[in-house]
């Protein structure tokens, strides 16, 4: 049998392997050069949320709140411009200040995505391929130019997925520890997104009936993850109560989104027409803005049930179909030129379909060759069905499916061992004895 193959990864329930740092020492610099590189390539105006994203770093570093329109706002979620912000107050305003931001989490990512995947093959050579997989992704440095909030939340998910699964092999308080602080991690990450508020619900269907755990210990995994989440959204809900004078979690966006996904399936939707938009009755005033979106995509999905999962469908269609986001916000924004984007837009969107490929050769390998720790391989897996599933309710297209990519380069960087093994089995003894 070829010496790389996923079947030779036995996961959590094989001997602990340990970070080889020479191979992430040749990752983290790859990376450095290929994103520093792109940025100095790449930096083009910012626009939309990614402007007001700056705008309001920049705002939070000169020490005036976060604020919109001379209000205090709670509109987006605070959690990325809070941390640009941080950097901004050492740097100055300067928006390449936030791509090398961007660029420095982006290689955290690939990371935290070698360390997820050594802890679930074991395997030095799959966890390396799937850093590769990952770092080679088209889209994945594109987004780098722009100053969203994906590669932060990003980065605190795969925290989360690391720290949690290092709970599997404590025992005691040494297991809390790991949970608590995974779910510190996933609190982060929902002040700049909110998504996972509603996570540990679903982390509790994992552990009692995909890792079958008992009872008691899914349940305590789940308070325990909710407890800690808590506790990192806490200071931002106190933020928001003290200055807005309403209890709001993490951010009042949420009923206005989930209005607009009654409107349309993939793409943005805003009406400035008084009988299409009943939004404009609250005046700017962004808590009865967000009372009212609710009240009014309620009454659509009560009244309209199965049209609105039709469209739910369609949403979840918008998500995977496509990978073309990122060229509009690059070279869209600074090229007139219609071939450049398209040749652009060809090769981040074929660049994803080969790497979701590479998924479908993994999946089949593990498969056939009975990957023993797919339970642990599941729970990162857990975490795209729910936030796929989230995305039934609001506009979706390919920039919210930024997060979901690393989790998913594990089965690519299982493709990519699967062909190399393939590829070994088929090279002749005295080119293998060369080492090529």
């Amino acid at each position: 049998m070829p010496r790389w193959h996923p079947s030779h990864a036995d996961g959590p329930t094989a001997a602990p392997v340990r970070a080889d740092l020479r191979v992430l020492g040749a990752v983290v610099l790859f990376n450095a050069l290929l994103r520093a590189g792109w940025i100095l390539y790449m930096h083009p105006p910012q626009y939309a949320d990614f402007d007001w994203y700056f705008t309001r770093a920049v705002e939070l570093a000169e020490g005036k709140g976060y604020v919109w329109n001379g209000h205090y706002t709670a509109y987006w979620p605070i959690g990325w411009p809070l941390f640009l912000s941080l950097i901004l107050r050492v740097t100055g305003p300067h928006v390449m200040v936030g791509m090398a931001t961007n660029a420095l989490l982006s290689i955290a990512i690939v990371v935290l995505t070698y360390l997820l995947a050594l802890r679930v093959f074991s395997s030095q050579r799959i966890a390396a391929a799937c850093a590769l997989a990952y770092s080679l992704l088209p889209s994945q440095v594109l987004w780098n130019s722009v100053l969203g909030s994906e590669e932060l939340f990003t980065a605190l998910l795969m925290l989360w997925m690391v720290l949690y699964l290092r709970s599997g092999r404590a025992r005691g308080r040494r297991a809390a520890v790991f949970v608590a602080a995974s779910g510190l991690a996933l609190g982060a990450a929902s002040v700049v997104r909110p998504i996972p508020l509603l996570f540990p619900f679903a982390l509790f269907v994992y552990e009692r009936w995909i890792a079958r755990r008992s009872w008691r210990g899914a349940a305590w995994r789940m308070l325990v993850t909710g407890a800690a989440m808590g506790v990192a959204i806490a200071p931002l809900t106190l933020r928001n109560l003290l200055r807005m004078g309403h209890l709001i979690l993490v951010s009042t966006n949420g009923g206005v989104n989930l209005w607009q996904g009654t409107k349309i399936d993939g793409g943005y939707y805003w009406s400035w027409l008084p009988w299409e938009n009943p939004l404009l009755a609250a005046h700017g005033d962004e808590v009865l803005q967000d009372q009212i979106g609710k009240r009014a995509a309620m009454q659509f999905i009560t009244e309209h049930p199965v049209i609105w999962l039709y469209h739910g469908a369609r949403k979840i269609i918008d998500l995977y179909k496509d990978d073309v986001n990122a060229v509009w916000y690059t070279f869209h924004m600074v090229s007139h030129d219609g071939g450049v984007v398209w040749a652009w837009n060809l090769i981040s969107d074929w660049g994803y379909r080969v790497f979701m490929l590479l998924c479908v050769i993994g999946l089949v390998g593990l498969v056939k060759h009975r990957f023993r720790a797919w339970r642990t391989l599941l729970l990162p897996f857990t975490y795209i069905l729910y936030n796929t599933l989230v995305f039934i309710a609001f506009p979706a297209w390919d920039r919210f499916r930024y997060p979901f990519m690393p989790t998913f380069a594990l089965l690519a960087g299982c493709g990519v061992a699967m062909l190399l093994g393939r590829l070994r089995s088929w090279l002749p003894e005295h080119v293998l004895a060369r080492r090529l």
